[in-house]
């Protein structure tokens, strides 16, 4: 072994999730490995072991390690005597898919200002050791209030702030007698009026009447007070995990804006006059298609595909060539696509072609690497097996054992939506949101925006990769801004260029 070798083995053996303290490694080691990139500075005697080849400014190494570091640095620094704040142990319960900009722990010691981490993060802990609760619970490693304790104690702004993540707290906080517990230990009688109030909001009257009944037998006087200033919840139906409520939640709220931006749908359109005018933009949709996910493609590869000049077992320049097994996948689910679309246009329900064909389109884009050997087949089968992380966001997509559930509730939605216009515009957004494959997420997104489109006769839209940074930028505000009226707005701009 070199001594780089042996630095780095030395080095990723002293790590904890990709976290390294500069005192468990040698200095020698330490110059060695952050000159070369092998570790980025986090704060002062803290680094992340990363991959040399990230790119400059990549923020998804960070975000990928940013709970890890928090657990390993408050351990490090007070032991078992801190906890998060109410609002970031709710972050932790529901599983929150956006790194905070500021996470708040409470601590024995404290200064009281901004630990400054990577990427706008920071790390706030603020002395005060009787606020520290007697009952916590570890999350991902982090000392958190319990769930019942984090909603009374987080702020009647909260309800209306984050309404999203109160309304999944509140729906998975489902044992009456932890909240009497916490209500009763703590003399949370403010709290208390907004719990049951709360509840009662969300049509869960049984849960909000055995509350209130059994506090009024210990003698505290209960006037329900709803701190959520909708109209109404934004979930109806049993769920079975955060995020599938989340899916349901984020459609819920986006629907009214979508109608707002798109023209009323119009009849199917003439399935030949339709396919023609395809085969007229296919070029520019799979130049734009893929090179915004990074491909270097020009027309002439293209035009090579559509006419079948292109034979990866006779040109060893085809096979081995990256780009051109993506136009030939490309183009591949392209023509699957269509196949949806016809189906759509003769009559069939478009949500319906939708979920039947979803991951046959997806394992089109990646059939020419696995033929090249490239890939393996079975690395295509059902989702994503392992965690992924969007470059540049602070959006984390769900994690890969909340897959089944949030794909089926996407589905629910999607079958259940009866604007076509809705059906593109967020069967786009949350695919690429929930990411249920290892890659291919965007094409796939677009292709399925495109189907659902054609489905309410509106025109097949190209995504231009000149505007793919305001793209990109509106997703992010769709994801961790929670306004899809940027995404809804350019989509509709980029259907009807000029």
């Amino acid at each position: 072994m070199t001594k780089f070798s042996e630095a780095l083995a030395r080095v990723h053996k002293a790590a904890k999730h990709h976290i390294v303290r500069s005192k468990d490694i040698s200095r020698a080691d330490r110059e060695m490995l952050f000159s070369s990139r092998w570790l980025q500075s986090i704060v002062r005697g803290w680094y992340l072991l990363v991959r040399p080849d990230a790119a400059p400014g990549e923020s998804s190494p960070w975000y990928a390690s940013f709970w890890d570091f928090l657990g390993l640095y408050l351990e490090n620094l007070y032991g078992d005597r801190y906890c998060l704040s109410a609002e970031s142990s709710l972050d932790l319960h529901i599983n929150a898919s956006t790194i905070p900009k500021q996470v708040i722990a409470i601590a024995e010691k404290g200064n009281n200002s901004p630990l400054e981490l990577p990427f706008n993060t920071s790390l706030l802990t603020y002395g005060a050791p009787k606020n520290i609760p007697e009952e916590t619970v570890k999350i991902r490693g982090i000392r958190a209030m319990p769930l019942p304790l984090a909603l009374c104690r987080a702020s009647p702004s909260y309800f209306t702030r984050n309404a999203k993540d109160a309304e999944i707290a509140l729906r998975f906080a489902k044992d009456p007698s932890e909240w009497l517990h916490t209500i009763l230990r703590y003399d949370f009688k403010r709290a208390a009026n907004r719990i049951v109030g709360a509840y009662g909001f969300l049509q869960e009257k049984e849960m909000a009447e055995h509350i209130q009944t059994s506090l009024e037998r210990e003698h505290f006087s209960i006037l329900p007070e709803n701190p959520f200033a909708e109209e109404k919840p934004l979930l109806l139906l049993p769920i079975k995990s955060p995020h599938a409520a989340r899916v349901y939640m984020l459609w819920n709220a986006y629907q009214e804006t979508i109608l707002q931006v798109f023209a009323p749908s119009s009849k199917l359109p003439n399935k030949t006059a339709y396919f023609a005018q395809l085969e007229k933009i296919y070029a520019q949709d799979a130049y734009n298609s893929l090179s915004i996910e990074g491909y270097r493609i020009d027309d002439a590869l293209i035009r090579r595909v559509a006419e079948e000049d292109w034979n990866p077992e006779e040109n060893p320049q085809d096979r081995a060539t990256r780009d051109a097994l993506a136009a030939f996948g490309y183009y591949e689910a392209f023509q699957a696509v269509k196949v949806s679309i016809g189906h759509i246009l003769d009559g069939a329900s478009p949500a319906l072609e939708a979920k039947k064909n979803l991951h046959f389109w997806m394992q089109n884009l990646f059939q020419p690497m696995i033929d090249a050997q490239l890939l393996r087949s079975e690395d295509l089968v059902g989702y994503r097996r392992h965690q992924v992380y969007i470059r540049g966001s602070r959006h984390i997509p769900f994690p890969r054992e909340a897959l089944p559930d949030a794909m089926e509730a996407f589905y629910d939605c999607l079958l259940n939506e009866p604007h076509p216009a809705v059906r593109a515009v967020l069967g786009h957004f949350l695919l690429v949101y929930i990411h249920p494959y290892m890659d291919g997420n965007g094409r796939t997104a677009r292709f399925l925006m495109n189907a659902m489109f054609a489905s309410g006769g509106y025109p097949w839209t190209i995504i231009q990769v000149k505007h793919r940074d305001r793209y990109f930028a509106a997703l992010e505000e769709a994801s961790v801004g929670e306004n899809v009226r940027p995404l809804a707005e350019f989509i509709q701009e980029e259907m009807h260029p000029g």
